[in-house]
């Protein structure tokens, strides 16, 4: 069993008992194959939340400032964790998520690139349709609280690379995938709760 492995099963068990942790939708994670995963993002325990309920290993993006701090950038590393430079394009980044889809694997962003809280939303470009296109992987939504993480249906994008160039489209795309993404809430409390 991996470290990856390990340390989840622990840190599950830990919220389960303590948090009462609920994971909802976890049959809408593929069994197999490369996917994205996209959510909201309101805690730094996000990251945990999310790959607790996720019955594959994931590798994400962390801010490359995480990867200089001692001891966490040798923890989030060994988790799985590659640095992006936020606030502008990360060529390095891209292309280290589609090396990881070209292997079949499974990796976690948050669109919105901080933590928002109290139901604000950002505006996200294109960008992540334009990786789904390019990697040729579905999306997979999810929505997380602080004590829950609802996953909802995969979405293929395969119907639009003829598009890929289309700024306005790509941009109504990750506008749609926003709001299937905040959808999942289910309740409009959880979009109001505070972590």
């Amino acid at each position: 069993m991996s470290f990856y492995n390990i340390a989840i099963s622990i840190v599950g068990c830990v919220l389960k008992v303590c948090m009462l942790f609920k994971i909802k939708g976890k049959e809408n994670i593929p069994a197999d194959g490369a996917f994205l995963l996209c959510s909201n993002h309101r805690s730094a325990m996000d990251p945990v939340l999310i790959a607790t309920g996720c019955k594959r290993q994931l590798t994400f993006m962390a801010k490359e400032e995480l990867f200089k701090v001692f001891l966490l950038g040798h923890l989030i590393k060994a988790l799985g964790a590659f640095p992006i430079k936020r606030g502008r394009g990360d060529a390095a980044a891209v292309m280290a998520t589609l090396k990881i889809m070209k292997r079949g694997g499974a990796t976690l962003i948050f669109p919105e690139g901080t933590r928002m809280k109290n139901g604000e939303r950002k505006e996200v470009g294109g960008g992540i349709i334009r990786l789904a296109i390019q990697s040729g992987v579905p999306i997979v939504p999810a929505y997380v609280t602080k004590n829950t993480v609802t996953y909802g249906k995969p979405i293929s994008y395969d119907e639009y690379v003829e598009n890929v160039q289309d700024a306005d489209k790509m941009q109504a795309l990750a506008d749609n995938l926003m709001d299937t993404i905040y959808s999942l809430s289910q309740d409009k409390k959880l979009l109001q709760e505070v972590g």
